[in-house]
């Protein structure tokens, strides 16, 4: 494919993505997954929960080296990705979009995303705890949120866009999100999306992962003929049903590509 018309996310948005990518500690490992569904929540800091940014990561980790006599200096990447890990420390798939997708808005409109996103819970303290901890609420079903966002056909995708998986894993309980950071066309129609190359961006874990090989992550999909499913979707260098991502894509009840109403 010989790109026509390409978009990309704006510098500020892509700088989050690079920084869970190579956090800002030490040899710079990649952010672990967090997965809420297997963890207690712990404290009131957002990096505890799985919603932390790149920063608040590093910083909690440096608290937790101390805490435990590591010299986090002298850890290899590999090292570091493993202490990370054991401390229950990383990001889940909706805290990552949280903090790329507000970038991306700020970048476009000077917005905060935490003061556009709307929440159905009811009662005066409810709707104070959201207005404070915008991060920690933000799940992918608050993204998914009609009043937050809405579909759009794969010809209209631009970078910021994102795709929500509802109803997905073995027992249809999974949800989850992936950002999409880059739009090549091989056509100079827009209206044409038989051949275009989406790239996207989540934090995720596929089973052939392990303990330590989860986290922050990129991959692509070459669409045909206007549908996700239809085309080819690639994640460090697998496909087809060795491709985890699609295969949860496929699971999911519900795959639809969205974008945030505060981005329209």
């Amino acid at each position: 494919m010989h790109p026509i018309g390409t978009e990309a996310l704006g510098p500020g948005a892509r700088t989050v993505i690079d920084r869970y990518l190579s956090l800002p500690i030490g040899a710079k490992p990649s952010c672990p997954y967090f997965n809420n569904r297997r963890r207690n929540s712990r404290g009131g800091l957002r990096a505890l929960k799985g919603k932390g940014s790149p920063e608040e990561i590093a910083e909690e980790a440096e608290i937790r080296a101390l805490q435990t006599r590591v010299a986090i200096k002298d850890l290899s990447t590999d090292k570091l990705k493993e202490f990370l890990v054991d401390q229950d420390l990383g990001v889940d798939c909706s805290g990552f979009a949280y903090h790329v997708l507000g970038a991306a808005l700020f970048e476009k409109n000077g917005k905060y995303l935490g003061r556009t996103l709307r929440f159905k819970r009811s009662g005066f303290a409810a709707s104070l705890i959201t207005r404070l901890r915008p991060a920690e609420n933000a799940g992918v079903s608050a993204f998914r949120l009609d009043e937050n966002s809405v579909e759009i056909p794969v010809a209209d995708v631009r970078p910021g866009d994102f795709i929500t998986f509802i109803g997905t894993g073995k027992d249809k309980s999974y949800n989850h999100i992936v950002v999409i950071t880059g739009v090549d066309r091989a056509t100079g129609d827009k209206e044409d999306a038989s051949d275009m190359r989406l790239s996207y961006a989540h934090s995720y874990a596929w089973p052939t992962d392990g303990v330590y090989g989860h986290g922050v992550r990129e991959g692509d999909i070459l669409v045909k003929g206007g549908d996700l499913l239809g085309g080819t979707w690639k994640e460090r260098g697998a496909v087809g049903n060795e491709n985890f991502t699609y295969t949860s894509a496929c699971d999911a009840q519900e795959l639809t590509l969205r974008r945030l109403r505060s981005m329209i």
